[in-house]
């Protein structure tokens, strides 16, 4: 008796956040599309041939009316892409799923009324049911894919512009005839697939980039699968996720910040880019001989996000509830850009250049670099707070770890070594800045020395080349007040409850209890903080802000009076663009491509991609792509297990060095929830960071304004970048001497040819 009421508890609590998710498409922020209208016009093909239906000077876009297919065809090299493989019918590895798949151009994930999860193809789903029709507009293409027997309708229109071939999800069109609920979307899987035959690799947006061969033979490897922009803190937090053991979600995995996927086959190639709902968007690649003979990149769009919540049981046990958004987002389509290169011109840094004349295009992406010295990026933490003990009784403490007058004596020191051009970001600076309430007001901590004496580093500090970045966040709130209401202020989960977020145990996933949770601010919330603290701030005269976590973190929030995952991009981006009225520029703590087209500097830049069995190659894509039009650093070198390694990463990737300190007092951060800062003294490394920046400066000066149009990996262990036309960095970082071109590379150095 007392489990089956226990069973009707939970059952009307789950009917309670169904209803709250009902709610939420009365209250969004922005408007959903226009359905479009899919009831008049369409026509079921009748022959099994290609029919041409659009053309310019660049290209054509033909398609099958039977059965979906469409190939495009680049009148400038000749190359024609098809949406699936022209000789799929040979494939004798292809089975079940994969072969129907091969033929499809929609792959749909649904839930039945029962919970079970399925997977459809279009091929047999709907053209071989009949349920395909189309409708020709204005030189596109409208396919509609009716599921017959699972009751879902999915549009998918196809166009051309001048240079690209555009594919998107209608998503207003979508339509659950029955009880099925579709949660993820495919669009074109199979598109450009390389066959066994062929040569080439995928470009995948992991980290600084990865790079995937083409029939690599890595056929017990997992397929590569990454969500862009990063985990999603608002579907539910990160411990639902794991087990009890480490999981890669918390060690080893990069972030994908960029929101493009890239291919190069034999000598051409494209780079797509995800312009329309890219947060709620994975990108997958796969190589040939583990589920069919084909090497294929594609995406998927998360069409209706499931979250999971915690259910308090009578035995004051927990028990995880996964629930789907009620209504799916339809605010914008999924939309993908397909820019093919030309042949010869289609590797890696191809597909940068052509991502990065989009940016500048349509995302208004500058130059913010100068020529001469590059950065010494110098990151202080002002002071920790922690438990300290008087008389046996605990206290909370705040302790200095570099005042006012440590970071001038720090940048005195730096100075005579011959270091000027230095760019220091002050982190816990402003009062309850350290892991406490929401510090709206930008008032520097007293026991640091004060407003007065802050405008007095920033005054120094510019006379010398250099600037200062004084740093917040605004989005992880770790005590309410100050206005911040947890009831009206912070993310909340489906269940209309405060959605927790947690610190965790890196050797085992586990909660780390000695951690109290925190919150997010609500996304609907952020300008309103954001522009109260850039106010502030600029009336207290302070000239460059540094943003933490809004560069890499994007969520949803899934409560009834909740906002889609996919707005967060332009939210950002409104919110950056905002305080650059206030503030001469910006620095951010990584950054996603929406937030980095707004930065000057961009700290902690990804130097590595997650190194994923499957993949083959680390990249420089996110440095091929901002060099010369923002200043960027990698990981800080004296939290490097391999500094010297570090400088020479810094000469390929273009990046400037950079240092995390203390002033003083770094034995207090042991026990801390900064004590990640290790090895922070800075008078250990001052003599060492002084000659890496001379060594690096002195090759990297001639080239800060200028963009890296080449990236090679020469053998193994050895890169070459080119910036500008001519200006290359050869980097050997074997530990044997290497000879390139009839010149030797000494082990652990580099070679410069102007």
């Amino acid at each position: 008796m007392k489990r089956w009421i226990k069973t009707i508890g939970i059952t009307i609590f789950i009917m309670l956040l169904l209803t709250a998710c009902t709610k939420e498409a009365a209250v969004d922020k922005q408007p959903d599309l226009e359905k479009p209208d899919l009831t008049s016009g369409f026509s079921a093909g009748t022959k099994d041939e290609f029919t041409t239906i659009a053309e310019n000077d660049r290209l054509l876009l033909s398609a099958n009316l039977l059965n979906g297919e469409i190939f495009v065809r680049d009148k400038k090299n000749g190359k024609v892409w098809y949406s699936n493989p022209v000789d799929k019918e040979k494939d004798m590895l292809a089975s079940g799923y994969n072969k129907v798949a091969l033929f499809s151009q929609v792959l749909l994930t649904y839930s039945t009324n029962t919970g079970v999860t399925m997977n459809v193809g279009s091929f047999m789903g709907s053209v071989a049911k009949k349920g395909l029709t189309y409708r020709i507009d204005n030189e596109s293409i409208i396919f509609k894919y009716e599921f017959v027997k699972e009751e879902l309708v999915v549009p998918v229109r196809y166009s051309i512009t001048n240079e690209e071939f555009v594919a998107e999800i209608l998503t207003a069109g979508v339509q659950e005839l029955g009880t099925n609920q579709i949660t993820v979307i495919d669009l074109l899987p199979f598109f450009g697939a390389g066959s066994t035959e062929e040569e080439g690799y995928h470009l995948v947006p992991d980290g600084s980039g990865a790079l995937i061969y083409f029939n690599n033979g890595k056929t017990s490897a997992k397929e590569y699968e990454m969500k862009l922009y990063g985990y999603d803190y608002g579907v539910n937090d990160r411990l639902l996720d794991s087990t009890t053991a480490l999981t890669a979600s918390f060690t080893l995995s990069e972030n994908a910040y960029l929101p493009v996927f890239g291919e190069k086959c034999n000598e051409d190639g494209f780079i797509a880019i995800l312009t329309d709902g890219a947060a709620r968007a994975s990108i997958k690649a796969r190589t040939s001989g583990k589920y069919t003979n084909y090497n294929n990149v594609w995406s998927t769009y998360n069409y209706r996000t499931v979250a999971t919540v915690r259910l308090m049981q009578k035995e004051m046990e927990e028990k995880s509830v996964s629930i789907a958004e009620k209504e799916p987002d339809i605010r914008s389509n999924y939309k993908i850009l397909y820019r093919f290169l030309e042949k010869g011109k289609a590797d890696y840094s191809d597909m940068a250049k052509a991502y990065r004349d989009y940016l500048i295009d349509t995302e208004g992406l500058t130059a913010k670099t100068k020529e001469g010295d590059i950065p010494f990026y110098l990151d202080l933490y002002g002071y920790i707070r922690k438990k300290k003990s008087f008389f046996g009784i605990p206290k909370d403490t705040l302790i200095v770890t570099t005042s006012i007058s440590d970071s001038m004596n720090l940048v005195d020191q730096l100075s005579d070594a011959g270091v000027n051009h230095i760019i220091l970001k002050y982190n816990y600076w402003m009062k309850d800045g350290y892991y406490g309430k929401i510090p709206v007001e930008a008032k520097t901590e007293r026991k640091l020395g004060g407003n007065k004496e802050m405008l007095e580093l920033q005054k120094k500090l510019e006379s010398m080349g250099g600037s200062l970045y004084l740093s917040t966040d605004l989005i992880n709130i770790y005590k309410t007040g100050k206005g911040v209401s947890k009831y009206n202020d912070v993310l909340n989960s489906v269940a209309n409850t405060p959605q927790m977020q947690y610190k965790f145990e890196m050797d085992s996933a586990r909660r780390d209890t000695q951690y109290q949770p925190w919150y997010l601010l609500k996304p609907s919330r952020l300008p309103e903080y954001y522009n109260k603290f850039t106010d502030n701030f600029w009336k207290n005269g302070f000239h460059n802000v540094a943003f933490d976590t809004i560069g890499t973190m994007a969520y949803s929030d899934l409560s009834s009076s909740g906002m889609s995952r996919s707005e967060f991009p332009a939210l950002v981006n409104g919110i950056l663009g905002d305080a650059l009225e206030h503030v001469d520029n910006i620095m951010l703590t990584g950054a996603n491509g929406y937030g980095a087209v707004k930065a000057a500097h961009i700290l902690n830049a990804p130097m590595k991609c997650s190194n994923y069995d499957v993949e083959d190659s680390s990249v420089p894509f996110f440095q091929l792509v901002f060099h010369g039009y923002a200043y960027y650093s990698l990981s800080a070198t004296n939290l490097s297990s391999n500094p010297e390694d570090l400088a020479l990463k810094c000469l390929e990737y273009g990046a400037s060095p950079m240092y995390s300190w203390v002033g003083r007092g770094s034995e207090e951060l042991i026990g801390s929830r900064t004590d990640y800062l290790f090895s922070s003294d800075y008078t250990k490394w001052m003599e060492f960071a002084a000659k890496e920046y001379t060594k690096v400066n002195e090759v990297l000066k001639n080239t800060a304004t200028l963009q890296i149009t080449s990236h090679r990996i020469l053998e193994e262990g050895v890169t070459e970048t080119v910036y500008g036309d001519s200006f290359k960095v050869i980097v050997n970082y074997n530990n044997t001497d290497v000879t390139i071109k009839g010149q030797q590379i000494r082990a652990k150095d580099y070679l410069v040819i102007p």
